[in-house]
């Protein structure tokens, strides 16, 4: 897929009544470009090539007694129940959102 990747997923759960929150693998350095809760169009391609448009917003969490600083990771809303497995690359879909579109 063609575009920026946010992130792949190293863990994800549900939040009843917010979505599904997503935590990379290793850090996800392209979510620094965003503010914490903006609103972004993704696709999240699952390990066996199924594709779930989604919309996400930027979160930041902190673990408890944790050395490092916060993990960022993103809070989907798919509209349906789905699980997004470890390996799950999260794309950023909506080129107006892409902070470095037109930097070449």
């Amino acid at each position: 897929m063609e575009g920026v990747l946010l992130l792949r997923v190293a863990q994800a759960w549900p939040l009843p009544g917010l979505g599904l929150l997503a935590l990379p693998e290793g850090t996800a350095p392209a979510l620094a470009a965003y503010g914490l809760h903006a609103a972004l169009a993704v696709a999240a391609v699952l390990p066996d090539g199924t594709r779930h448009a989604a919309t996400a917003t930027v979160e930041e969490v902190t673990r408890p007694d944790a050395a490092e600083p916060p993990t960022r990771g993103l809070l989907l809303d798919l509209g349906a129940a789905v699980e997004l497995p470890a390996g799950t690359a999260i794309w950023l879909v909506d080129a107006s959102s892409n902070p470095y579109a037109g930097l070449h």
